[in-house]
């Protein structure tokens, strides 16, 4: 009975192990929107992003304000 419960005490260590690295792996994402003051080329935006913060540009309009697209940088904190 007692080697039972230390197989399952042992597996139980395992598995919350993992989910663990899992999680911490995953991380927190960012969004930061890169000069707002031009309209957004698409390669500039994923250029400036990836070297700025090695993340992912993406051009997007805001819905708020009429004008031309902003680049949003998507990125690990």
């Amino acid at each position: 009975m007692a080697k039972l419960s230390c197989s399952y005490f042992l597996v139980l260590i395992l598995v919350l192990s993992a989910f663990l690295m899992v999680e911490r792996a995953e991380g927190k994402r960012c969004h930061l929107t890169i000069d707002k003051a031009t309209a957004c080329s698409l390669s500039d935006c994923r250029l400036s992003c990836y070297s700025g913060y090695n993340g992912v540009g993406k051009c997007f309009d805001d819905p708020k304000v009429a004008g031309p697209s902003n680049c949003g940088c998507i990125y690990n904190c």
